[in-house]
């Protein structure tokens, strides 16, 4: 998959195109977000406003929440992965099974408006300095390109044509603003295209137990050893969180003197050039020693077992390669800096294609191209190859079994014998997948197949906490959950 990096200069500048002619403003004038609130509920039959909530017609009689059922960050830890790329198509993907609103937050270099090449109205600009609603800044697909009509269902948020420091730079007003509007958002999936890197910016979109979709590629050697940089400041943006100044955990039986001591384990595992804690396990081995079976590491080793990382490999070239330049490396710094624990899946993978480039370049995402040539169905009985891609879409979805963290661990956690363990269950997931899908497919086939994966990690018994998140969680909400696990506070606190 071509990046998005560079591109207004390599394919020629947008700035033209982002500013709408008379006929244009026609088509587009009135209320963007009611037009898109009124597609999005005709998915279901239609349907009628009640206390706040759309009554889905069609005879299902539930009540559609008036927040989106899940956002979905998109992250990379160093640019030119074809970040933006994945998050425009796989959002156009998701439209085409229910509402779905993508929201540039890389607002630095505005790569969704690159990408997407029709006439835009509002973007984030007049949301931070004209007061407009986040929902008022909808920009649908124009007929010219959405030919079919398949994408009805989609629209996304751009960010500023030109670049601005205050939007850029996202301050923390700009960023509680945005995170109680998406909330508001009149779709079932809301993805975010977030700036690549770790900053501020970045970890305040994402979830506290999982990754979001994180990609990188096979063709940047750095990008692995990125990516899994932006996943040790996830995980300690966790920990950092629950062993806050101020945090009720404080409060619980044998840890309330322990605030020194954790803060310096923290700062010591985080510092990289200080080798005495050189991950999480061995963190968490420490506090073993110190406070034993206590409660709270209990539920800290299971917090740290659940988090689960979900990666896509983007310009993917084969199995092997993909792995021993992508995978292999990712795999290994996240054992040495942060866990061996963790919880890995595959999303899947796109292949390299000049087409993808092209596309970007025509402002017409490669999803929408009805004249790119699909993969020759296999000769087999539908029934059974249906059950096969139902199989595949599954496949490594189901999380790990939790190990306990105790004192008489020791140093086991990341040792070689546990990361070989997990490199060897990461290559045999993507043989298998591989060969499920007949791998030769095109990229469309690989977003479809991705899509595919995302939602059966969205579906019972999986939890809402397992990908992506249901809103953006305060810090207090993360504590108090944790508490609750351990059922030491009232239910209603």
């Amino acid at each position: 998959m071509a990046t998005s990096s560079g591109r207004a200069k390599e394919c020629g500048s947008r700035t033209g195109a982002a500013r709408a002619g008379p006929a244009a403003r026609a088509r587009t004038s009135g209320s963007v977000a009611e037009r898109f609130r009124v597609t999005a509920t005709s998915r279901f039959g239609g349907g009628a406003k009640a206390n706040g909530q759309w009554r889905a017609g069609g005879g299902r009689g539930k009540l559609r929440a008036p927040m989106p059922r899940r956002i979905i960050p998109v992250a990379s830890g160093k640019g030119g992965v074809g970040k933006t790329t994945f998050a425009v198509n796989f959002a156009l993907e998701l439209a085409k099974r229910a509402p779905t609103v993508l929201v540039d937050l890389d607002t630095a270099t505005s790569s969704v408006r690159n990408t997407l090449k029709v006439p835009i109205q509002k973007d984030l600009y007049h949301f931070h300095r004209k007061g407009a609603r986040l929902s008022e800044c909808l920009t649908r697909l124009d007929p010219s390109v959405d030919r079919s009509g398949r994408f009805r269902d989609f629209a996304f948020v751009a960010g500023p044509i030109h670049y601005l420091e205050d939007v850029a730079a996202m301050g923390p007003e700009l960023r509680r603003r945005l995170a109680a509007e998406l909330h508001s958002l009149p779709a079932d999936y809301v993805v975010l295209d977030l700036r690549a890197g770790v900053d501020a910016t970045v970890l305040e979109f994402l979830p506290y137990t999982n990754s979001g979709a994180l990609v990188f590629t096979p063709q940047l050697p750095q990008a692995a050893s990125a990516a899994a940089d932006l996943v040790k400041a996830m995980v300690f943006r966790t920990l950092r969180t629950i062993f806050a100044e101020q945090s009720e955990v404080f409060a619980l039986p044998g840890i309330a003197d322990a605030r020194e001591l954790v803060n310096e384990l923290l700062v010591r595992a985080e510092d990289a050039y200080d080798d005495s804690v050189p991950s999480i396990d061995f963190l968490l081995r420490d506090l073993a020693d110190v406070f034993g079976d206590h409660p709270l590491l209990i539920a800290l080793g299971e917090v740290l077992a659940a988090f689960r990382v979900h990666y896509v490999l983007n310009q993917f070239d084969g199995v092997e390669q993909s792995h021993d330049r992508a995978v292999v490396p990712f795999v290994r710094t996240l054992a040495d800096t942060v866990s061996a624990r963790l919880d890995l899946t595959q999303l899947g993978w796109v292949v390299q294609d000049d087409r993808i480039h092209r596309a970007n370049c025509a402002g017409r995402p490669f999803v929408l191209d009805d004249e790119a040539p699909r993969a020759r169905p296999a000769a087999a009985d539908p029934h059974l190859a249906q059950l096969e891609s139902l199989r595949a879409a599954a496949l490594g979805i189901d999380r790990r079994p939790a190990t306990r963290i105790t004192a008489a661990r020791g140093a086991a956690g990341g040792k070689s014998s546990d990361v070989d363990a997990l490199l060897g269950e990461q290559l045999d997931r993507l043989r298998t997948m591989f060969s499920g899908v007949r791998g030769a497919a095109g990229p469309r086939e690989n977003l479809a197949y991705c899509v595919s994966r995302a939602l059966a990690l969205l579906q019972p018994p999986r939890l809402p906490t397992e990908f992506g998140m249901t809103q953006l969680a305060s810090p207090e909400q993360l504590v108090r959950w944790l508490l609750k696990r351990l059922a030491v506070v009232p239910a209603a606190s």
